[in-house]
């Protein structure tokens, strides 16, 4: 009798213990912000199981969250885009003077996303329709992850990955800001969509060509794609087909590269900007990325070099081959602020003053934006590590659609070795990340699926 009641005290012993150190563990969580990650994956997973007609849900559902969003964000637009709306502006009353500002001088490619800006600011004149645009541009992209996702994965694991997107907070707050990002982006992606079709035919060439072209107007991230592709289609090159792939993307070529000329052309001959869409100081986005000090980020202090082409040589020069050892760690803190961090912070910081009103309640931005950077890292950590395994685990049997994406994934990555970054610059990128990453989570399901479930309810 002794013996059963100590037995029973040593369980409940046992039992409170547990209680105790779950409470401790679930403290942890709370205060590390980790809580509300593990709250939104389960809650993608549960959603990604129970909904029907999923990708009209996550267009809606993305659209509404977002224009919710910019309705309690209302933030000033700040630094490059301060310049591109007030150009815009400008432009939708006639006014090309801003041609004549250093920016657009010597960054004539800006001008493109200008002019469409101020085409829509002198139909509407209603900065609100801008951002009401961004946030569809952005939506489709969500479901865009989810379309290419379920290609490359399955649909389970896709959906999860575009809700995750869907509620990314580095690129929900991006969407507060009138970047030229969501457009360029959007256009390009669905460029892409041509480009790693089945059986391409030739007109799939010259609409990719189109669309891409279109995108790097608004926003010149275009040489990524094209780079990407030759490197897809050397990769894919059918001995027997040489001459048919060679006319084929050299037609692709032709077109991307007319469009954008032609569209340079009709900036100068219209006297919009006699720039055209140029740019002529290609070296200072080198200076910025060699700069040790900021770790590759913009500094006011390097404005000194610009423009003198040999100063500019040798500043680059001093900067990367001086001190080899000094390179090697400014590419390893390159690396994990551009690749690794998804630095919200740098984005957000100075708004951590501003108070936004919901509901009536007046609520201090830095009170929740510690919160909301934690979770936005947890939230790309899990995508990140995703994509890795994903890739790992399939590399012998990596699809064609999956290929490209990592092409342009390692392109980006040696690019941005060399040029300067910022935390927004990897917003094209993520997209492709983000889909790769469904080949992960599906390893993950299929993984868990092949446990022996009645072990696994015996032990616990």
């Amino acid at each position: 009798m002794g013996l059963e009641i100590s037995k029973k005290l040593s369980r409940v012993f046992i039992y409170i213990s547990i209680i105790i150190f779950f409470l401790v563990f679930l403290l942890y969580l709370c205060t590390n912000s980790f809580i509300y990650f593990i709250v939104l994956l389960i809650l993608s997973i549960f959603l990604s199981k129970k909904l029907k007609h999923f990708g009209l849900f996550l267009l809606l559902i993305s659209f509404f969250v977002r224009l919710l969003f910019i309705l309690i964000f209302k933030f000033p637009q700040l630094d490059d885009f301060s310049t591109l709306l007030e150009a815009s502006h400008m432009f939708s009353h006639g006014d090309y003077s801003f041609s004549s500002w250093f920016h657009f001088r010597t960054w004539g490619y800006q001008t493109g996303f200008v002019i469409y800006q101020g085409i829509l600011l002198k139909l509407f004149n209603s900065e609100f329709l801008l951002k009401l645009l961004n946030i569809i541009y952005s939506s489709c992209l969500v479901l865009f992850i989810y379309k290419v996702g379920r290609r490359i994965s399955d649909e389970k694991s896709a959906r999860i990955v575009s809700l995750l997107y869907m509620i990314f907070p580095f690129h929900m707050f991006l969407n507060s800001i009138m970047a030229n990002h969501h457009l360029a982006t959007l256009f390009m992606y669905l460029g892409i969509l041509f480009l790693i079709k089945k059986n391409k035919s030739f007109k799939d060439y010259i609409i990719g060509g189109l669309l891409i072209s279109l995108g790097n107007i608004i926003r010149p991230e275009g040489i990524i794609v094209v780079c990407s592709f030759l490197v897809y289609e050397f990769f894919l090159l059918d001995k027997n087909k040489i001459l048919n792939t060679i006319i084929r993307v050299v037609s692709f070529l032709v077109v991307y590269l007319s469009i954008g000329f032609c569209a340079s052309f009709l900036v100068i001959k219209t006297g919009v900007n006699p720039s055209g869409l140029s740019n002529k100081d290609p070296l200072w986005k080198f200076i910025l990325g060699f700069n040790y000090n900021t770790c590759g980020y913009y500094e006011d202090s390097d404005s000194q070099y610009q423009i003198n082409r040999e100063t500019e040589l040798s500043i680059i020069k001093e900067r990367a081959l001086s001190d080899l050892p000094r390179t090697g760690r400014l590419m390893l803190c390159k690396i994990d602020h551009f690749w690794l961090q998804s630095d919200l912070n740098m984005e957000t910081g100075q708004y951590s003053d501003r108070t936004f009103n919901l509901f009536g309640y007046n609520i201090k931005m830095g009170s929740i934006l510690d919160k909301v950077i934690s979770v936005n890292g947890y939230i790309y950590m899990f995508v990140f590590v995703m994509f890795f395994i994903g890739i790992f685990i399939n590399r012998k049997r990596l699809s064609n659609e999956a290929l490209f994406l990592l092409i342009m994934c390692v392109i980006t990555f040696f690019v941005f070795l060399l040029i300067e970054i910022q935390p927004r610059y990897a917003y094209f990128i993520h997209i492709s990340i983000f889909i790769l990453a469904s080949l992960g989570v599906k390893f993950i399901y299929d993984f868990i699926d092949r446990l022996n479930i009645k072990y696994l309810k015996k032990v616990l």
